[in-house]
């Protein structure tokens, strides 16, 4: 009778569990196509290390406390399957049949020596809700269900396995067992000594078969209460991260600007402002969050009281994804009905039952608020500095910027009332009219060049490189100085370029990280029929963003290039002894990582190693900062808000530059234009610009050059 009852049981939550899945699959496929790339030998080694292996979470060592509920939850799952085994089978068959009686012993002893490892993390995690209380982690009620469900499966499985001991008279068996692993571990054998004292062997019986039932009955409840929960990501972060995008990071799908909607004929809304409008993929993070709050803690936006968080957006989009998925589903199934009715409608005029359905549905949908602008506050997109702090620690590979650059997407290109902010809207019409930011003359983009003999690609048309100087590089007074300090450098190696002078443009990264989707493209196509013209094969690119831009985005618009940041290049011709330095700097000195070099493209060791080959070895000091390489705070200039005001208790680079002088060094090298603007205003805003130099790794290396530096533009003007 058990096993009838309890297969009837399994049977049913099964069902409801696949019915709940499956509509949790619909919705995600709601998405566009992902378009990867993946092999699956990349995909099962990339899931055997980041979802068994949990190595993201072993990087933060504030998340330990997860790793035995994790592991321990496996481990009992193995528990779990070997009661589900004798519950249908009956007692003659479980894991004892494959393991043996000695192995099965100390699969047993595992089990629930792991299970007092999980109740501690679980108190821990418990105090850590309640007590501590983590600003961006609340105590919800799925949060006490979740944790008091995975507490109960341990305590019910260990009180199932020692009264079913007892009910068979085995505690002795345990002995030899415990006697291995050591005495200390001799609690199953002194535990069935108490209880087989007090205990008869049917009271013993009942006790084990009621705990085997909690068990079961959790475990069932549980598998059916996961698709509702936060918890959704215990079924979904294997593929997720099975599916994570391990190519380059941060780019942009190219946007066809000419498609046509096949239905209505008229021109597809760009960007994301629909859960359609997202990849499958982009859809399956929304269910994958783990709710760790990495993301948020890690976010230069909430860090400064911005209204960001990454993962309640994520929750946002979810909650999203729940409400208006299974009615997009209908709406998919009630149209194709519909057309059956037109058939009877032709035959019979009249409404019809179908058309009434369709009409009401439409109308719940049209109820629901927009999910940008609405569900979405159109301030916590333009919050976000694009620095990707948040996808760089998530444990499940969730990308958040992605989706935030999608959705700015789609106010800028369907913007019909005024949603983009003032100041974007100004470099929009500045970079379209004068080809920068600025707007300052394009005639004016060589003035950095004052006083040097700079070649173009006219001039030298075999040219090694194409140094692209940027927008920065060429207009801004205080990078003006590292852009002569490069070519100084450059040429101290021997090395041959060119620029492309008067017929240089934004490289389009400021518009396309703020949504301007079809001013990028322009700017992409006229860069990229220039460079190409000269016969470009090898690009140096100051600015990190450039250097993102033309290296891991050109090639959407036919600009294959073999791209390098300055940095590197530095480094590549000390280390080769093609550049040598005479004067070794005596000075302590730190280094703040730019996000679109060191985090998005790997390159945070390169400025490093130059820094540390120009100081002195017994007078100079090379300080790391606390938040640094791949976790560098962000200077505060991405995602637009370079060009944007904010107030002084928001702003990010008086944060970085804080810590930065609570460093106690001479100078912060920096190896980005953005990144020297904003930490000079920092360090200035301090009251330090006295004690404090800024200065890009050109200009340090450019000091320590064997010959005299070239006199200031001013003095060759």
């Amino acid at each position: 009778m058990k096993q009838v009852v309890f297969a009837l049981v399994v049977l049913t939550a099964l069902a409801l569990f696949v019915r709940n899945a499956a509509l949790l699959t619909r919705i995600t496929l709601l998405g566009r196509p992902a378009n990867q790339r993946e092999t699956n030998d990349q995909r099962i080694a990339s899931l055997l290390a980041y979802f068994f292996g949990q190595k993201k979470v072993v990087e933060e060592k504030q998340s330990w406390h997860h790793l035995p509920i994790y592991w321990g939850f496996l481990v009992i799952s193995l528990a779990t399957a070997d009661m589900i085994l004798s519950g249908v089978f009956g007692p003659a068959f479980g894991l004892h049949t494959v393991l043996g009686d000695r192995g099965y012993g100390f699969t047993r002893l595992a089990i629930d020596v792991s299970n007092v490892f999980v109740l501690g993390a679980i108190g821990w995690a418990l105090f850590r809700r309640i007590v501590i209380r983590p600003p961006f982690i609340p105590v919800t009620l799925d949060a006490m269900l979740i944790l008091g469900g995975i507490g109960m499966l341990c305590i019910t499985h260990y009180g199932h396995h020692a009264f079913e001991l007892v009910a068979a008279g085995q505690h002795d068996a345990m002995r030899p067992i415990a006697e291995h692993i050591g005495a200390a571990l001799g609690l199953y054998t002194r535990t069935g000594v108490i209880l087989e004292r007090h205990v008869s062997p049917d009271a013993a019986h009942m006790v084990s078969e009621v705990n085997w039932w909690g068990h079961m009955l959790i475990i069932l409840a549980f598998l059916n209460y996961l698709p509702f929960s936060k918890h959704i990501h215990v079924l979904t972060s294997a593929p997720n991260i099975f599916f994570r995008n391990q190519g380059q990071k941060g780019v942009m799908p190219k946007l066809d600007l000419e498609a046509f909607d096949e239905n209505t004929e008229l021109p597809l809304d760009w960007g994301a402002g629909k859960i359609q409008d997202f990849t499958w993929k982009s859809l399956l993070d929304n269910y994958s969050c783990t709710e760790c709050g990495r993301c948020t803690a890690y976010c230069p936006a909430f860090a400064t009281t911005k209204p960001l968080s990454p993962m309640h957006l994520i929750h946002d989009l979810k909650d999203e994804m729940n409400e208006r998925g299974p009615l997009l589903i209908q709406q998919s199934k009630q149209s194709k009905q519909s057309k059956q009715s037109k058939l009877e409608q032709q035959a019979k005029p009249g409404a019809s039952g179908a058309n009434i359905a369709i009409a009401s549905l439409h109308e719940r949908v049209d109820a629901l608020p927009p999910l940008v602008g609405g569900r979405i506050k159109d301030a916590t997109l333009w919050a976000c500095n694009t620095c990707g702090a948040c996808q760089e620690v998530c444990p499940v590979f969730i990308d958040h910027p992605m989706k935030i650059m999608q959705m700015r997407t789609h106010i800028v290109l369907n913007d019909e009332t005024g949603r983009t902010p003032a100041e974007l809207t100004r470099t929009f019409a500045n970079i379209e009219r004068a080809g920068n930011p600025w707007g300052l003359p394009q005639g004016e983009r060589m003035g950095w060049a004052t006083g040097l003999d700079i070649p173009t690609v006219d001039d030298n048309p075999d040219a090694e490189y194409l140094l692209f100087v940027g927008c920065a590089g060429a207009y801004s007074d205080i990078n003006k100085k590292t852009t002569r300090a490069l070519v100084r450098v450059l040429e101290a190696a021997g090395i041959s370029y060119a620029v492309l002078g008067k017929k240089e443009r934004c490289s389009g990264d400021p518009a396309r990280r703020q949504g301007n989707e079809m001013l990028f493209q322009q700017l992409a196509r006229q860069n990229v029929d220039n460079m190409n013209a000269a016969k470009t094969t090898k690009v140096i690119a100051s600015c990190p963003h450039c250097f993102h831009t033309i290296k891991n985005e050109y090639p959407q618009f036919g600009g294959e290039y073999q791209v390098i940041h300055h940095s590197e290049l530095v480094a590549h011709l000390l280390a080769t002894g093609r550049l040598r330095v005479q004067g070794a700097l005596s000075r302590k000195l730190t280094y703040h990582d730019s996000c679109y070099l060191g985090r998005w493209n790997g390159g945070s060791e390169a400025p490093r190693d130059v820094l540390t080959k120009v100081l002195d070895v017994d007078r100079g000091e090379f300080v790391e900062l606390g938040r640094k390489r791949e976790h560098g705070f962000c200077c505060g200039a991405g995602g637009g808000w370079m060009w944007m005001e904010e107030p002084p208790q928001k702003r990010v680079n008086l944060n970085r530059s804080r810590e930065i002088v609570a460093a106690g060094v001479d100078a912060v090298a920096v190896a980005c234009p953005f990144c020297k603007i904003m930490i000079s205003d920092g360090v200035k805003s301090l009251g330090k610009e006295d004690d404090m130099q800024v200065e890009d790794i050109a200009e340090v290396i450019a000091k320590a050059l064997p010959f005299p530096a070239e006199p200031s533009m001013e003095a060759k003007a």
